[in-house]
């Protein structure tokens, strides 16, 4: 049994203050914005609330007490293919409540394997329960990242997701090494394509990632943090410290004409 609790949001419309330390002590999952609507605007319009409070918000999100985004819509009328994936994606980075709205009896077998990803149900529940920040926007782009299992010598795992705002009719390259987006540990990270299952193998910080993402698309990807032979501290340092993938980055690197994975030499 969980406690869902709406009066968060109707404080919020009446320009009230929430006591999330409270709500978070009698709630298990809470609203704090719009109801869903069966369209991509009332979905981006969500995210776009999730990025611009999320200083406020996701401090209190955790095992057991959850930001609740609304339902997924995946698989009804108003969202096309890619902009389906991008919803399960981001709920996914949010640690949301999966709550499905479909009719199960007629869901169309593509919109099915959303919601049966095994990778992003995996990064949805992880046991950390921490909630994903964006550390990027710029010109339709957006880099959504989310701490996750398994965490080595107090280094997080991270869940990434390169969100493409666009609706231009051509998909976008988005070009960065790891170490931009805070990914610093020496030894690297294995990075896996949840979506396509593709196995990039281990990249280190100075190793450049490249994915092309289509118009109101999403790639979204795993990063497994692998082991350091040096010591990097212990328990959960760098992220209770001030980890650097949730503070603000400079822009991107980004090479239109090159859109090969590239390695730094010196690895």
């Amino acid at each position: 049994m969980v406690y869902s609790c709406s009066w968060p949001f109707y404080q919020i419309y009446s320009g009230m203050e929430p006591d999330y330390d409270g709500i978070t002590r009698t709630c298990n999952l809470w609203r704090n914005f719009d109801d869903i609507q069966d369209s991509w605007d009332s979905v981006t319009r969500i995210i776009d609330y999730y990025g611009k409070e999320q200083d406020k918000i996701v401090p209190h999100a955790g095992p057991g007490h959850w930001n609740d985004p609304d339902m997924l819509i995946i698989g009804n009328f108003g969202l096309s293919y890619e902009q389906s994936k991008v919803q399960m994606a981001m709920w996914a980075i949010f640690a949301s409540p999966l709550l499905m709205s479909v009719d199960l009896r007629t869901i169309r077998p593509e919109y099915k394997a959303i919601l049966l990803n095994k990778g992003l149900i995996a990064v949805n529940q992880d046991p950390l329960g921490i909630q994903g920040k964006r550390i990027y926007k710029e010109k339709g782009i957006e880099i959504w990242a989310r701490p996750i299992t398994p965490v080595i010598q107090g280094r997080f795992s991270y869940a990434i997701a390169f969100v493409n705002r666009r609706t231009d009719g051509t998909p976008t390259e988005v070009s960065v090494t790891l170490q931009e987006m805070g990914l610093d540990n020496s030894a690297g990270y294995r990075i896996i394509d949840l979506y396509e299952n593709v196995d990039y193998g281990v990249l280190h910080p100075r190793n450049r990632l490249k994915v092309d993402v289509n118009p109101s698309g999403v790639v979204i990807v795993r990063c497994v943090v692998q082991q350091s032979l040096a010591p990097s501290g212990n328990g959960f340092g760098p992220f209770l410290s001030g980890n650097s993938i949730f503070q603000s980055r400079r822009p991107l690197g980004r090479r239109e004409h090159d859109r090969e994975l590239e390695r730094d030499p010196t690895f």
